[in-house]
């Protein structure tokens, strides 16, 4: 904590309150100006017109004014502080000054809800960074389901703790206060929107939407914080990776014929269409005709993938000259009409169970903050998704041993590292597969 003996000093110097725009608000800020070297550090309360002091106080009109100004004051005193801490040694800084508010500040007691009724709170604010993100042309519908489940988190956590939170109130003792509240289990209990009892890699989506938005509130000079202090790191957790083999796509191939109703035909064909090529969902709606280059034997699918992105752009390029996927193909004239990745996946379980595909039990683990892991016994055909046809393609061509260049062609990956994840899935087949290669090798 800074010295307080020296508001002893006659010669004390202070700095004064200004009002002051920022990104369409009016905000609070403490100003001081020596030697052509300014200060400015908004206090990140709003301007109320009619209820302001001329010195830029709450006055009176406001409720609980004095609480108010007395979290404004604290924020003016580490200014005061700092300013004469450093005059007459060198030249105040704004960078030093503003890590002396973040280190020193806030020690007040926490001001009662209906006191900040006009000020600006962490859902509005977040409402603004969603809608910055929905108007994004690029933006991935799984990213834009990440950044509204985090709403509907923060809404449940603000309503859980019957209070509503602030830009003041966000520290690593609130972000504790967020991953506590993660670990309830609401699935039963009536008003809320989310379920809480999130598992470890849930808890980790949800925070790193989180740290995005501070980052959001950063670059649009609202807030800054530093993200790398406030959050702990969390490891994502490994978990039951499904897979479909080579005899199983046999199986839902003979399985055609028995799929009733146009939609169940067409999320079947495009799944075994799929465990080949190995695309995402999004890449899988998205094909049409421009996609394949006519070859005597068939096709070339050639598909860009992360188009948008320069970093992760790749492409990916993958034979097609089964005369089953030929036909499929074909037969939708190159382009699937799917409906969204979550009505496509219970489309697939419904047809699994229907017809007693993927029966097999499985152990699946949820882990959960401070190590507690929970197991349930689910069938196969619960876990498999639109996804385990890109886990399935690139498996089955590392176990019918095509090597990792042929491979990472057909993904798009482009780093090996990343690629060698998946034989992971795998373990207990390859394993197999090389005593098999060790023992036929005895016998030369």
């Amino acid at each position: 904590m800074l010295d307080q003996s020296i508001y002893t000093m006659k010669s004390f110097k202070t700095s004064t309150l200004s009002i002051r725009q920022n990104n369409g608000h009016k905000y609070i800020y403490v100003y001081y100006k020596e030697n052509n070297h300014e200060i400015r550090i908004n206090t990140r309360f709003e301007y109320v017109k009619n209820k302001m002091t001329s010195e830029n106080f709450y006055n009176s009109k406001m409720k609980d004014h004095e609480k108010l100004n007395g979290h404004i004051q604290e924020i003016k005193w580490v200014v005061d502080s700092y300013i004469n801490l450093v005059s007459g040694h060198r030249s105040i800084n704004q960078r030093e000054c503003m890590q002396s508010v973040k280190e020193n500040m806030y020690h007040a007691s926490q001001v009662p809800v209906e006191t900040l009724s006009k000020i600006t709170g962490l859902s509005e604010y977040y409402a603004q960074f969603l809608e910055a993100k929905k108007s994004n042309p690029f933006i991935k519908p799984i990213s834009l389901k990440n950044y509204q489940s985090f709403k509907n988190f923060l809404t449940d956590f603000q309503k859980y703790k019957k209070q509503k939170y602030y830009l003041l109130n966000v520290d690593e003792g609130f972000i504790n206060l967020m991953i506590n509240f993660s670990q309830i289990d609401l699935r039963n209990v009536k008003g809320y929107i989310s379920k809480g009892f999130l598992q470890q890699n849930t808890l980790k989506k949800r925070l790193d939407v989180f740290k995005e938005f501070l980052i959001w509130l950063g670059d649009k000079k609202i807030a800054s914080f530093n993200t790398h202090q406030l959050f702990p790191k969390i490891e994502k957790t490994s978990k039951e990776i499904v897979y479909v083999t080579n005899d199983e796509i046999k199986q839902l191939i003979a399985t055609r014929n028995k799929i009733e109703g146009d939609n169940n035909k067409q999320v079947i064909d495009s799944f075994i269409f799929n465990c080949e090529c190995g695309l995402r969902f999004s890449d899988l709606n998205d094909l049409s005709k421009g996609d394949f280059t006519a070859i005597p034997e068939g096709y070339i699918l050639t598909k860009e993938l992360h188009k948008h992105s320069e970093r992760f752009s790749t492409v990916s390029q993958i034979p097609i000259v089964n005369p089953i996927l030929i036909e499929i193909i074909e037969k939708y004239d190159f382009h699937f009409d799917l409906k969204r990745s979550q009505v496509y996946n219970r489309t697939l379980h419904n047809l699994f169970k229907k017809h007693s595909l993927f029966t097999e039990p499985i152990k699946t683990k949820r882990k959960y903050i401070q190590g507690r892991v929970e197991e349930d016994n689910v069938l196969r055909n619960e876990m498999i998704t639109c996804h385990s046809c890109r886990r399935s393609m690139i498996t089955n061509a590392l176990m019918n041993d095509y090597n990792t260049a042929q491979v990472m062609q057909m993904s798009g990956h482009k780093n090996l590292q990343t690629l060698q994840k998946y034989t992971n899935f795998a373990n207990k087949e390859i394993l197999k597969k090389n005593i098999e290669k060790k023992l036929s090798e005895n016998k030369k």
